[in-house]
């Protein structure tokens, strides 16, 4: 498939914190190209792949690349595969909606529905539109009858798509609305005033105990927030925008920051890419904020205590950002990784010792991992797995494959469900798992099946 020219839809100041790479990171230009790779031609009928088209379409929208998202789609709506004609059908009624085009938007789903009647993505797609277009009355009924229609397939669970119909059906409807740059709605405005702040500044103190607290204005700042925010059950719908958008000390609040990153990443926006530039702008500018405080105050070296409340906010940016960023063989986020887990939050109230193990096992650090992992709790088994990576990594194969065969031992189902082609999706409960469950070995295959197969370690131990 022939490649048009990389293109953006928005450009910051080239002097903002926030400003994202043109064309996506490393990780992402790598993505890009394997996965076009399989879409030199267009594929036959029952060739599966609709997972690979739905990445090449959320990596190309992720590195602002919105018109070779629109290639693709023109391309997979040509296909001799159905499924995949289906697929393009349902992404372009995502992608017309969230620029407010909804006749279109609806045209497409039609044709989704017509080629694909039984897929479950159009249970999300519709509800998402109706949301979208401010329907919010029939987007509440369509979803129950989505429910009604999942919960009576016997073959396959569907609760958590079920559950996350009713969500979006109650969410706020400000995060809803995404008509692109010339309409001026919400995403398109929060993209802008972002855009538009002032470079970080620190308004913070050190108080005693290493807890940090905002100075007095960005004090009264926090408390109009915390009245607004849309974490707060009682405050008006949609309350937070006039703070956000309105106040010029909102970029430098690590508590508007937190709120904002982890709302848009469980929004319900038509266009989850939207949500994705959100997301990412808003931790990169947690990121930036972090550095200049902390050079303020002198504290890059500190110890910032879980336990004292005004700590949390920024401990769970550099979580975050940590997680959105780190990936396989890509040292970017790797430096926050290490603040965070070595010096901020050693008791790692965060959880990111796991992900700092396997990103320094990959990325040329595998004895440091070693050392890391050392101090992992006993229960941790995702960082044992990662100690498995760090000795492959130093070439030390019967010390790796006397702590796989201990993994394997203590942790059978992770390893069951790393090395299986296929595995399918158990029951899983929001923000929660089961130590040695189903569930657990799930959520470590999905988070770190890269790593493995990055360092070759995967293969490896297929074979040992």
């Amino acid at each position: 498939m022939p490649s048009p020219p990389d293109t953006v839809r928005r450009k910051p100041p080239a002097d903002s914190p926030a400003t994202p790479r043109l064309g996506g990171n490393s990780h992402e230009r790598r993505v890009i190209a394997l996965l076009e790779a399989l879409f030199t031609h267009l594929p036959a009928p029952g060739t599966d792949r609709g997972p690979a088209a739905d990445l090449i379409l959320d990596t190309y929208l992720d590195a602002a690349s919105p018109r070779k998202a629109e290639h693709f789609l023109a391309a997979l709506r040509e296909t001799p595969s159905p499924d995949l004609r289906a697929l393009g059908w349902q992404r372009l009624c995502a992608f017309d909606a969230a620029r407010g085009r909804f006749p279109s938007a609806w045209a497409a789903f039609d044709e989704a529905a017509r080629l694909n009647p039984a897929a479950p993505a159009l249970a999300c797609l519709e509800v998402t539109t109706l949301m979208a277009e401010g329907r919010r009355d029939e987007a509440r009924h369509k979803a129950g009858l989505w429910a009604m229609r999942l919960a009576s397939n016997p073959a396959r669970d569907f609760s958590d798509l079920i559950a996350h119909l009713h969500d979006m059906a109650s969410h706020d409807p400000a995060v809803l609305t995404d008509d692109g740059p010339d309409q001026q709605r919400l995403i398109d405005r929060i993209l802008q005033r972002i855009d538009a702040w002032p470079a970080p500044v620190c308004h913070y103190r050190l108080r005693e105990a290493a807890a940090l607290s905002p100075d007095p204005g960005l004090s009264r700042l926090e408390a109009r927030w915390a009245a607004v925010s849309p974490f707060n059950d009682a405050a008006t719908a949609g309350a937070w925008v006039d703070v956000l958008l309105g106040e010029r000390l909102s970029g430098q609040s690590f508590l508007v920051l937190n709120d904002m990153a982890e709302m848009m990443q469980q929004a319900p926006v038509g266009n989850p890419a939207s949500a994705r530039a959100v997301t990412r702008t808003l931790l990169l500018r947690g990121e930036a904020l972090r550095r200049v405080v902390l050079d303020t105050l002198h504290a890059t070296d500190r110890h910032l205590p879980w336990r004292h409340p005004g700590n949390q906010p920024l401990l769970r940016l550099a979580a975050d950002h940590a997680r959105h960023f780190a990936a396989p063989g890509d040292d970017t986020a790797l430096a926050a990784l290490r603040w965070s887990v070595q010096v901020a939050n050693p008791d790692d109230e965060a959880g990111l010792r796991d992900l700092l193990v396997h990103n320094l096992a990959s990325c040329g650090h595998a004895a440091e991992a070693l050392v890391v992992a050392a101090h992992a709790k006993p229960d941790d088994s995702f960082s044992r797995h990662g100690r498995v990576l760090a000795l492959f990594s130093l070439g030390r194969l019967d010390e790796a494959q006397q702590a796989l065969r201990e993994c394997q031992a203590n942790s059978p189902r992770i390893w069951a469900t790393l090395s299986a082609a296929a595995p399918r999706k158990p029951k899983m409960r929001p923000g929660v798992y089961t130590v040695g469950g189903r569930d657990e070995a799930w959520i470590y295959r999905q988070a770190y099946l890269g790593y493995w197969t990055h360092t070759g370690a995967l293969a490896w131990a297929a074979e040992s």
